[in-house]
């Protein structure tokens, strides 16, 4: 007989399985115990079956039995759901085709608007994403990129899906260009010009996920022993993030950095543009619910680029010695040997908390959107590119670093970047408490978020470390690093 009223929820990750036993009692969910152990890369269900034998140990994982308590299950174990877009104009229907597949969990892998040239169709032939999104046009407006860019790709050696979100009026000529492709027709990304219409993309992504990503490395198998769909993690996460924002007061201008292996991904709750703010915008209005995922950053699977992106902060926060760079180069290259080595004494540590220091800074930086000055008939205005964050007033930390981090009581410090002028502002948080998943409980939680909205939200929250106010910090660091030109 299965037990409706407790939970396991499993996460797959690049470096680390994770597990825990949820109990629901009244409005929120409390944790029994919990598991971990390396991801089995080779054979995913052999890790899950070795963290599920640790919270269960009187049942056989590997038998055919109906399963004592319902499992579910999030992954991000094979890198990523990789998307190549291709859009139209870059400010408008390339950057709501953006916004769309990342929040249905994906990674994007190229990006590029107005027509397809030969060189992207090789960069995109070499990438090798899971999913090509084309779109562009309004409905009923042009037809001529999309059709064009269809007839490059049916042309091409990419053998991935397409999905088209483009201008209606061209869906039957892009299907007979790519009738020989495996194409999924949805709604129109912008039907009319400057309205988003994501959720049908986000659900036809969702469905190319089911079908073909889970064949990889076992998943399969889990899908078929516990009987239920597998969801990519940073979608189990955005789920959360938004019934957070929608079912918990004080929750509605928030941020979370989610920093795995692999990936640092940024999750933003909160308005994007606000008329009384001075500025005109650019571009689209983006959505209250963000998320971007940086696929150079990462602790271990991604810990070279990382460091090979962040070379200049690094050395900045390293007192300018080049000595030591490389000596945190050497450790870097340990990592990429041993993706689940854990620091074995204090330079290691440092250097950890230095690379999560670069890793959380240029996230926020690639997720935060930017004024600057420009001049129209009516003289000198600013106008706002992406999404303001400055009234961003909570910020979570969740992750394996963070989340040990958080467990010592510590916050993450913003590094010292070098000086540079630029006319561009960022639109940071100026005022926020800072808060750390010291249990690690948010990735797992994400798993029930769709079915148990205001419970998993409320679960949350309760398990939240709140560790210091980071005002001046902030506001020095905003200083610092932007100079107004």
């Amino acid at each position: 007989m299965i037990e409706e009223d407790r939970k396991i929820c499993v996460d797959i990750g690049s470096t680390w399985t994770k597990a825990a036993m949820f109990n629901l009692s009244h409005d929120r969910f409390s944790v029994e115990t919990r598991a971990v152990m390396a991801t089995t890369t080779d054979h995913l269900p052999e890790g899950v079956y070795g963290v599920l034998h640790h919270l269960m140990p009187g049942h056989d994982w590997h038998s055919l039995e109906s399963t004592p308590v319902p499992v579910h299950f999030a992954s991000s174990a094979k890198g990523g759901l990789n998307v190549a877009v291709v859009g139209l104009v870059p400010e408008m229907t390339l950057q709501i085709a953006r916004l769309a597949a990342f929040s249905a969990g994906a990674r994007i892998c190229a990006a590029y608007p107005y027509r397809l040239t030969r060189s992207c169709i090789a960069a995109i032939e070499q990438a090798r994403p899971d999913i090509l999104l084309l779109c562009g046009g309004t409905d009923g407006g042009n037809e001529r990129y999309v059709t064009e860019n269809a007839r490059a790709i049916a042309g091409s050696a990419f053998c991935g899906t397409v999905v088209y979100a483009g201008n209606n009026q061209a869906v039957d000529h892009v299907s007979d260009l790519l009738s020989e492709r495996d194409l999924r027709v949805t709604e129109n990304l912008m039907p009319d010009f400057g309205r988003l219409n994501i959720e049908p993309v986000r659900e036809t992504i969702r469905q190319v996920f089911l079908e073909r990503i889970i064949s990889g490395k076992g998943l399969d198998e889990l899908v078929r022993r516990f009987k239920t769909q597998p969801v990519p993690t940073p979608l189990a996460v955005l789920n959360l993030v938004e019934a957070i924002g929608n079912h918990v007061a004080g929750w509605d201008n928030f941020a979370m950095i989610d920093m795995g292996g692999a990936t640092t991904d940024f999750y933003s709750f909160c308005e994007a543009y606000y008329p009384d703010s001075g500025t005109i915008l650019k571009g689209i209005v983006e959505p209250t619910l963000k998320r971007t995922v940086e696929g150079d950053l990462g602790m271990r699977v991604s810990a070279a680029s990382a460091f090979e992106t962040a070379r200049e902060l690094l050395l900045a926060n390293l007192e300018g010695s080049e000595q030591s760079l490389e000596i945190m180069s050497a450790y870097i290259d340990r990592l990429a040997a041993n993706t689940s080595h854990l620091p074995a004494d204090l330079a290691e540590q440092q250097f950890d908390q230095l690379l999560a220091s670069a890793c959380v800074y240029h996230s926020l930086m690639r997720h935060a959107g930017t004024i600057e000055e420009v001049y129209t008939a009516k003289g000198p205005v600013w106008a706002q590119s992406g999404k303001d964050l400055r009234r961003v007033n909570r910020i979570i930390g969740t992750g394996g670093f963070l989340a040990a981090m958080g467990r010592a009581g510590d916050a993450l410090e913003m590094p010292v970047a070098p000086a540079v002028k630029s006319d561009k502002i960022p639109l940071l948080p100026k005022d926020f408490e800072y808060f750390s998943d010291s249990d690690y409980v948010l990735p797992l939680l994400g798993c029930l978020a769709a079915k148990y909205p205001q419970q998993s939200a409320a679960t949350a929250v309760s398990y939240l470390t709140s560790l210091h106010h980071n005002e001046e910090q902030v506001k020095e660091f905003s200083h610092r690093e932007f100079t107004h030109a």
